[in-house]
C-alpha cells in the first residue's frame, strides 16, 4: 500500500498548502525571498526578467521546509522501530492520534494550544538561495497552527512504517505536495492572486474533505487494514 500511503501524504500536504496561514501569505513569501514588490511580481515584463531568481529562491525554500519535514519523518520512523517490541501499541495509538487530529482539521473541536502560532524572526537583508533556504527551514516550525493536525498525522503514519526509507519518502512526498503548488505561485504570481481569490469560499469544505480523509486513514491503520490490503497487493498484481 505504499502507492495509496503516498498519494494520501501528498493530498495531504496539498491541503497543508490550502490552509489558511499559508495560502494567502504566499505572495508576501515571494516578495522576501525576492526582493521585487508585488507590482513587479505581478507586471508580465517585470516578471520575465525576475522569473530566474524568483525560481531558485522559491525552490530552495521548498528544499528547507521538506529537509525539516523528512527528517521529522526519519525521526518518528525511528521511534517506531525502537517501540517494535510494541508495534500493536504504536499504531493503535497512532491510528487514535490521525482519527483526533483528522477530527481536529473538520472543525468537529478545538485545541486551544495548537491556535497558538510559533513562529521564527528570520530578518534577512540580502535575498539569495542560500538565505532562501534557511527561511524555509524557520517557516516550517511556524506554520504548525494551521498545519499541524495533518502534518503530525502523517507523522503517525510514518512511525508506522516498516523500513525507514518508507517514513522518509512519505515526508518527501508530503512535502512534493505543499512546495508544487508554491512553486507554481512564483512562476504566476498574478495568476495565483486570481486563483486565491476564486478559492477562498471553498477553504472550509477542502480542510474538511481533509480531515475526514485523514479519520478514515485512522480507522484502516487502527484495524490493521493497511497491512491486510497488503497482503492482497501482490495477488491483484
Amino acid at each position: 500500500m505504499e502507492g495509496v500511503s503516498s498519494l494520501i501524504a501528498f493530498g495531504a500536504g496539498l491541503a497543508s498548502f490550502l490552509s489558511p496561514c499559508v495560502l494567502p501569505l504566499v505572495p508576501t513569501y515571494l516578495t522576501y525571498l525576492t526582493g521585487a514588490s508585488l507590482r513587479e511580481l505581478t507586471d508580465t515584463r517585470e516578471v520575465a526578467q525576475l522569473r530566474r531568481q524568483v525560481l531558485a529562491n522559491a525552490l530552495t525554500f521548498v528544499a528547507g521546509f521538506a529537509l525539516i519535514f523528512v527528517l521529522l519523518g526519519l525521526s518518528a520512523s525511528a521511534i517506531g522501530r525502537l517501540m517494535l517490541t510494541y508495534q500493536v501499541l504504536l499504531r493503535k495509538l497512532g491510528a487514535a492520534v490521525i482519527i483526533v487530529f483528522g477530527l481536529l482539521v473538520m472543525g468537529v473541536f478545538k485545541l486551544p494550544f495548537l491556535e497558538q502560532e510559533r513562529r521564527l524572526q528570520v530578518k534577512i537583508r540580502t535575498p539569495g538561495p542560500l538565505n532562501s533556504l534557511l527561511i524555509g527551514m524557520a517557516l516550517s516550525v511556524g506554520w504548525t497552527p494551521c498545519t499541524g493536525p495533518i502534518l503530525y498525522s502523517i507523522l503517525m503514519l510514518a512511525a508506522n512504517q516498516a523500513h525507514v526509507w518508507q517514513a522518509a519518502w512519505l515526508l518527501a512526498v508530503y512535502s512534493l505536495g505543499m512546495g508544487l503548488p508554491f512553486l507554481a505561485a512564483g512562476l504566476a504570481v498574478g495568476w495565483f492572486l486570481k486563483f486565491t481569490r476564486q478559492i477562498r469560499p471553498y477553504q472550509p469544505a477542502i480542510y474538511f474533505a481533509a480531515g475526514l480523509l485523514l479519520v478514515i486513514v485512522g480507522v484502516l491503520l487502527w484495524t490493521n487494514t493497511f497491512a491486510r490490503l497488503s497482503a492482497f497487493a501482490p495477488a491483484l498484481g
